[in-house]
């Protein structure tokens, strides 16, 4: 924070007036009307000041009722919210018990009774915290239509755990929704935030002014990050910046250019408190070159903000790469840099980099809360239908997943400023703001303050019962998942109870577009895998009825998905909720009608008609067995096709990355597993791509077993393991190799027999396989390892294991 800043107190004087709390010292259950109160601004603070406009306005637009400003106290019996900084009352009396505000961002309110007025104040540790002050006093006013009410009789100090709260709004056309803000939509979202607690923004600035602006933009990306700058600013909220190094800063010319560029950017800023320049992701120069070159960018940027920080995360670097990073830090010790940065695709625990990361820099997490899949935090074991249709990107509401990854982790960094493109992470901000104030309050708490205030004051548990029924609705197999449907009629009453929010308030809009999201895909689910199941019965009588046939039934069973209406109600109701979204929030659902920029980018109505089956995969098959000559080899090919997840006798099969279907992945997927390792850098996941093809957007016909494979990450082991085998028989196994990393990998039987050596994933993806060694069995276990040779991490999608007969067994 800058110095300077200075002390206050909010002093807010109601007509019998009074607060409500979870950290209340006294309280009692009657209610006081304030609807009569005024507020009076002593305070001369630029940032102060904003703190009765928050009040004023924000209860405005829920209750009808404009509180006044006025320039000194009345002398009538009028309710009074008084304003003026702490310096300026150095000597005010606190309330036998209650603490004085003692640090950055802390406030104090308590309720005083006399015969003249009651007075609630707000006090205020420094300029800042008045703003907490009117946030918290925000989430505990009962806000409806021409009332304006509170509980009675409670007092509070409170003060943040976490020194860094903030997050990512990067105004890019990467952005599901921010580049369609506007300056009003940005400080209305800013609002938002500070009531639960945010004090830091970091944008993502254009490095010209130049960078062209896409259609959604009211402004150029240069002149919005400007503006954003000020805004933030006006607010008294630190502006941080993401700023990657993209250059080869090794050529003299590049790095004389990327420093210029820099130059200008931090010159047309009216304030930078922090820059933060990633390792990786992107970003490629290595920590030899980056550390050293970073002194010459914090030269420049002091040249306009002289007592900015410049911190940098070594993301995507190797483990050579980071011996040089940490040895750097600790060697050279620069006094330019304030910290470290840890953030996706880092190859080691915080608790790693905690303890080789010299004492003098702090750690600030940049947790990556928007994303689903393929990220730092993924869903675990996220049926691959969501995988499919939802991607990496939808509203994505994890509150206790959220509150567990920050609290687990909180002893170890000194803030955070999360990793966002949009308001899909809208209760993930939430979250990760009040754990960051307070990481006692329950989940449960925090929840209903956000139905509360942001939805209707009368809806605070429906909402945070609905927002939990709704993270809960991505725990197991969908097809199987019995809550998908109790969701959707939670959220459904809350509409008929209050239409018209519906209409207009975006956070209402999105849990109404997932619940409904998620029942759609559940009844499509089951319905197309009802017609596949059709097709493989028809592809079973070819022996009887004839290769040709059998196919020929089968294509006009798979064809059903085409014209079967299953939850067309839903699919027209899903279309309309994207309409109103984009007018609401500017929210980009579709790359046709709303302007998003990339599949990937969470718009999720593009994928609502394509196929959950594998009836494209099967249609390739049929191509191919339909134009080979010989009819028994065709034959054995529909055979294949209809028995593929049947190991035979005494054998087994796992489709793996598809919940509920990897019985022997090792160690078993729990909820305690997860808690501790919430990030599976040391445990494995699920992972699910390359099913779709972009531009135009299509599915490929990969099969889906390819396209979900269990997967671990930097260098460890892939395992699983087999109990009650037969000691006496002999096993082959058959394994699916495919991902995105397209690994190299050994596979060891029981850590000491070797299945194969280095191998790289095929380029046509097809099942191969191998010998087990008898030894791996005999005891009636086996233990299979997949260890890394090159790439991110180990990926295995299909493995069976095949009890051989006893002539092949030659036992």
């Amino acid at each position: 924070m800058r110095s300077g800043i200075r002390r206050l107190v909010l002093i807010f004087a109601f007509f019998g007036g009074s607060l409500s709390s979870r950290d209340v010292e006294a309280q009692n259950t009657k209610t006081l009307d304030l609807s009569n109160a005024v507020v009076v601004n002593l305070s001369k603070g630029s940032v102060v000041a904003k703190a009765p406009e928050i009040l004023i306005d924000e209860v405005s637009k829920r209750t009808g009722i404009r509180i006044p400003l006025v320039a000194s106290p009345p002398d009538d019996k009028r309710p009074r919210i008084v304003i003026q900084t702490l310096s300026e009352s150095a000597n005010i009396q606190m309330p036998d018990g209650l603490e004085r505000p003692a640090r950055a961002d802390s406030y104090a309110i308590w309720v005083e009774s006399s015969p003249a007025a009651t007075t609630v104040t707000l006090l205020g540790y420094d300029e800042r915290a008045t703003l907490y002050a009117a946030g918290r006093l925000l989430r505990l006013l009962s806000m409806t239509q021409g009332k304006l009410e509170m509980p009675a009789e409670q007092r509070i100090s409170s003060a943040p755990d976490v020194l860094i709260r903030g997050h990512q709004l990067g105004y890019r056309d990467s952005a599901n929704s921010y580049d369609a803000w506007d300056v009003k939509q940005y400080e209305q979202y800013l609002r938002d935030l500070i009531v639960f607690g945010t004090n830091a923004i970091e944008l993502i600035p254009a490095m010209k002014p130049d960078v062209p602006q896409n259609p959604l933009m009211p402004l150029s990306p240069w002149d919005m990050n400007r503006k954003l700058c000020d805004l933030c600013a006006g607010y008294g909220l630190e502006v941080w910046m993401w700023v990657p190094v993209l250059s080869n800063v090794e050529d003299p010319q590049q790095a004389v250019q990327e420093l210029d560029q820099w130059r200008k950017l931090f010159q047309s800023c009216s304030r930078i408190d922090h820059i933060f320049v990633p390792g990786g992701d992107p970003g490629e120069t290595p920590p030899e070159i980056l550390l050293p070159w970073l002194k010459q960018m914090a030269d420049v940027l002091h040249e306009s903000h002289p007592k900015a920080g410049v911190w940098v995360s070594n993301q995507g670097f190797t483990p050579d790469k980071n011996e040089i990073f940490f040895g750097y830090l600790r060697e050279h010790e620069p006094d330019w840099l304030n910290g470290v940065v840890f953030g996706p695709w880092v190859k080691h625990t915080l608790a790693e980099a905690r303890a080789r990361t010299p004492r003098k820099y702090r750690i600030r997490l940049y947790p990556d809360i928007c994303h689903t899949l393929r990220c730092e935090y993924s869903v675990p074991d996220w049926d691959p239908a969501f995988c499919q249709a939802l991607g990496r990107e939808p509203y994505n509401p994890r509150p206790r997943a959220m509150a567990h990854i920050h609290n687990s982790l909180a002893p170890l960094f000194d803030g955070f400023g999360t990793y966002s493109d949009g308001i899909n992470d809208d209760v993930n901000k939430i979250v990760w703001s009040a754990c960051g104030w307070d990481q006692k309050q329950s989940v449960d708490e925090i929840l209903t303050d956000y139905g509360r205030y942001f939805i209707h004051s009368e809806l605070g548990p429906d909402v945070a019962q609905g927002l939990l029924a709704l993270e809960d609705n991505w725990r197991g197999p969908l097809a199987t998942n019995d809550r998908i449907e109790a969701t959707l009629e939670h959220w459904r009453q809350i509409e008929r109870r209050h239409p018209e929010i519906a209409k207009t308030n975006w956070r209402l809009q999105l849990p109404l577009l997932r619940a409904s999201y998620d029942a759609y895909l559940k009844q499509r689910l089951i319905r197309h895998n009802e017609i596949e199941d059709m097709a493989i019965e028809s592809l079973g009588k070819a022996s009887d009825v004839g290769v040709v046939a059998a196919i020929a039934s089968a294509r006009k069973t798979l064809a059903l998905h085409e014209t079967d209406k299953t939850a067309h109600d839903l699919h027209n109701r899903l279309m309309e909720l994207g309409r109103q979204l984009s007018d609401s929030i500017g929210m980009q659902l579709d790359t046709p009608n709303f302007g998003a920029n990339h599949p990937e980018r969470g718009v999720i109505l593009d994928y609502l008609d394509f196929p959950l089956n594998d009836s494209l995969w099967l249609e390739a098959q049929f191509v191919e067995i339909l134009a080979l000559n010989d009819t028994q080899e065709q034959l054995r090919r529909v055979q294949q096709i209809v028995n593929w997840e049947n190991p035979g006798q005494g054998g087994f099969y796992d489709d793996l990355g598809c919940v509920g279907k990897q019985p022997h992945l090792f160690p078993i997927a729990s909820e305690d597993t997860w808690k501790k390792d919430p990030s599976f850098i040391s445990t494995p996941q699920s992972e699910f791509g390359g099913r779709e093809n972009y531009a135009p957007l299509r599915l490929s016909s990969r099969k889906l077993s390819w396209c979900n494979q269990a997967e671990t990450l930097y260098g460890t082991p892939l395992r699983m393991r087999y109990e009650n085998l037969d000691p006496a028989a002999s096993y082959r196994l058959r394994v699916t190799y495919a991902g995105r990393f397209h690994a190299k990998m050994r596979l060891l039987a029981d850590q000491a027999h070797e299945i194969h050596g280095p191998l790289l994933q095929p380029k046509e993806l097809w099942p191969v396989e191998f010998d087990v060694p008898a030894q791996a069995t005999a005891d009636g276990v086996l233990e299979l390892q997949w260890e890394l040779i090159e790439q991110r991490g180990c990926q295995v999608a299909e493995v069976w294991l095949l009890r051989q007969p006893a002539a092949a067994s030659g036992k």
